[in-house]
Order: structure tokens, then sequence, then C-alpha cells
């Protein structure tokens, strides 16, 4: 039975330090010396991007650090019919950003707003991000936020997914861990790496996962010569965790595709979570 391809994208070079991962990727996409991507990009700019991801097979992809986050677009839009996001993330990337441009904050909202999705599940989001405030989806999203016990996270993504139906996309940016089990530049989650994984499960025990993203690795140098024993150490911790999701998810890839529901990429030549404020 054919798994996903697992995609690496070398956005930088934090994930040429996990050689157990780097050893796994079918495709690796190497963009490190590509200017003008980290945190935010021209929207024509990643449109050019999206000629060098045309070889990748239906899969899991990892995306270096949060810093590029918006990069997960291209793989989005390339799902047919048009999934449902789930996002676990410690923020809802839903902030605005200038004209023509997309960000690393930005991207969800501009996915949303431009409709590559049905909807947009947000998991694990601090309690004090402004989109739980106030947000600009228009009912399009729906927020379980990290301080909401674990057994109603099942239920509220169980409820919602009954709902809306398959496939999805997940996209997991690791600042949705605590400290404990992942290394971040940004400020981090509560989630433990089980409670993931766990909900990894709950979700394709639902619906089909039609494609996924990681993302969250702690920035190195550009010159690796550069490297602190800080370095080393957080890449690994990281690289733990982005094997034990990546075996999560193939093996709930695997499940899904035995029971016939796993939707496919594009061929590109033919109460206690807040619900859509």
């Amino acid at each position: 039975m054919a798994l996903p391809a697992v995609n690496i994208v070398r956005s930088d070079e934090s994930l040429s330090l996990q050689k157990k991962l780097m050893k796994k990727a079918n495709y690796i996409f190497d963009l490190a010396g590509v200017k003008g991507l980290r945190f935010c990009a021209e929207k024509k700019h990643l449109m050019k991007l999206k000629q060098n991801i045309k070889s990748s097979k239906p899969g899991i992809t990892f995306l270096g650090p949060g810093d590029f986050h918006h990069l997960s677009i291209n793989f989005i839009e390339r799902i047919n019919p048009k999934p449902v996001l789930v996002l676990f993330d410690h923020h809802s990337d839903m902030l605005g950003s200038p004209e023509g441009y997309i960000t690393c904050g930005s991207w969800v909202a501009q996915t949303l707003g431009e409709g590559k999705v049905k909807k947009c599940i947000v998991i694990g989001v601090s309690s004090s991000d402004e989109a739980l405030l106030k947000s600009p989806t228009e009912g399009k999203a729906t927020f379980i936020p990290e301080d909401l016990p674990h057994e109603k996270k099942v239920s509220a993504i169980a409820e919602e997914l009954t709902k809306t139906g398959g496939p999805v996309y997940v996209s997991i940016d690791k600042d949705v861990l605590s400290k404990e089990d992942a290394a971040t530049n940004w400020d981090q989650g509560l989630m433990s790496l089980e409670e993931l994984l766990d909900l990894i499960e709950v979700i394709g025990e639902i619906v089909p996962i039609a494609g996924a993203d990681v993302c969250g690795e702690w920035r190195v140098p550009d010159d690796l010569v550069f490297l602190s024993g800080e370095d080393v150490e957080k890449a690994g911790l990281n690289e733990e965790a982005n094997l034990r999701i990546l075996e999560k998810l193939l093996k709930v890839w695997q499940k899904g595709k035995k029971n016939g529901k796993i939707s496919l990429y594009k061929n590109p030549t033919e109460g206690g979570y807040i619900d859509g404020i």
C-alpha cells in the first residue's frame, strides 16, 4: 500500500541538522538561498514557488521554522475537493497584512478570505489571541483554545468535523507544544506531544486527511559553523517530535487509505470552544 510522500522544504538550515528526518524525505525543495520568504512574502513571489512543488505528490511536508508557515498555502490549494483546514497553533495567524503580501501571521485569514478552504479549526490557540475576541472570518473559523481540557478538545473536534466532513488538511506549528516537547523562537503553548498525537488520531478516525505540514523548528545560523550547543540540543528535541508526528500521520493516513477515505492533490496538469465569532 502506497504511503504519502514525505516532502521537506529546506527554507533555511534548521532541518538540515535533523539527519534522521532528512533520510525519510522523498522530495527536498531547496529554498535556503531564496530571499524574501521569511516572515513575509509578496504573493507574486509565492506564485513562482508553485513551479518548484509541482513534482511533489500528496503527502506530509516539513516547512522549517514558523517564520515560513505561510508556505502552507501552496500545498493547501492543490487539494481537491476543497479541504477543511485543521490548524494546531498557539497563534491564530489571522492578523492583517500589507496589500499584495502574505505573512506567517496572516496566512490563515487570507486562505479563508480567498476561499481556498471550507473552514478552519484552530486547536491549541492562546486564550488571549486577538482572533478569539474579534474574528474577521465571518463564521468560517472555530477556535479550540489551549486551556480547554484534553477530553473537551476531543469532543469539540469530533463535533466540528462531523458537521464539516472531509477531507482535511492538517497544519501543525510546534509552538502549540509545551517547551518540554519542542523548541521554537515564538511563545509556546501548553499542549503535550502525547496530546497532539492523540488528537491527530481522533481526526483520522472521523475524516480523511488529504495532506499535512509541520513547522516550528528552532531558528539556526545560516552558516552552520556558528552553531551553538543550544542550537544542536533544540534541533534534537524537535527532531524527536517531528519523527513521532510523522509516524502518527503515516499511520493515520494508511488507515484512511485502507478504508478508501483519502482525497488526493489536484493533478497540476489536468461547549467550551469558540465557533466562528
